[in-house]
């Protein structure tokens, strides 16, 4: 992720809470191909999917942005057809230690065209993280339905990442997800592990490869071999 999703419909949130130069910033655009979509190591497209976002960053700190991908799921109603993703923030720096709070909307455009059932998939969710050096703290909270499940949802996680050369990392974390929206998602109804670790390059015009293992603790579910590549740019 480049935050694995961006951000945008909010620019006019950003127009009266920002004025004159810490309007400044840049925006970017972001295109990428992945042999599989995992969303907290459980499967989205079923194979390969194009994604793609478009993120602004304030001088000040606030960002917004979309980000969008291919999926495959919901089963016989014929899929969701496609995720869009709508998220605002703020980050900084406090000393030594980064900062990065915010909410997303996770929005599946074509639910509305397939007898898919109640409630909406649709999910909005609330995130923070701090870090420091090479380790970083999230965590995340869905209040009211998640993906679909009348309940709530939380998840914490720690992550690290360690330079290798000047354009390659090695990067890993693990993630518990809890609350009775992500205990849907399981055989046995429980909470549950994510991970994932692996090599991520990316080059001083834009191109970028990835490379990961990414699973879970759930019962019979085998860890995965992810590889992405991908495009940046600034407009």
């Amino acid at each position: 992720m480049e935050f694995k999703r961006s951000v945008i419909s909010a620019a006019v949130l950003g127009a009266t809470v920002f004025s004159g130069n810490a309007l400044a910033g840049s925006t970017s655009v972001n295109l990428a191909v992945t042999s599989d979509y995992l969303f907290r190591g459980l499967p989205q497209s079923g194979g390969a999917a194009v994604q793609g976002g478009i993120d602004y960053a304030a001088d000040s700190g606030f960002y917004l942005g979309a980000w969008a991908s291919s999926i495959g799921f919901g089963g016989d109603a014929g899929g969701a057809g496609s995720e869009l993703d709508l998220y605002l923030g703020f980050g900084g720096e406090a000393g030594a230690v980064g900062y990065d709070l915010g909410a997303i909307y996770y929005l599946y455009t074509e639910e509305d065209e397939v007898d898919m059932p109640d409630p909406s998939y649709n999910t909005i969710e609330f995130y923070g993280s701090l870090s420091a050096g090479m380790f970083s703290l999230g965590a995340y909270f869905a209040p009211d339905t998640y993906f679909g499940v009348d309940e709530s949802a939380y998840g914490v996680s720690v992550g690290f990442s360690a330079p290798i050369t000047d354009m390659a990392s090695f990067d890993a974390s693990i993630q518990h997800n809890g609350g009775e929206g992500n205990e849907a998602f399981t055989p046995d109804g429980d909470a549950y592990l994510d991970y994932s670790f692996g090599i991520s390059a990316e080059s001083e015009s834009g191109l970028s490869v990835g490379l990961a293992f990414v699973g879970t603790d759930i019962e019979d579910d085998d860890p995965k071999f992810i590889v992405s590549g991908g495009y940046a740019f600034d407009i």
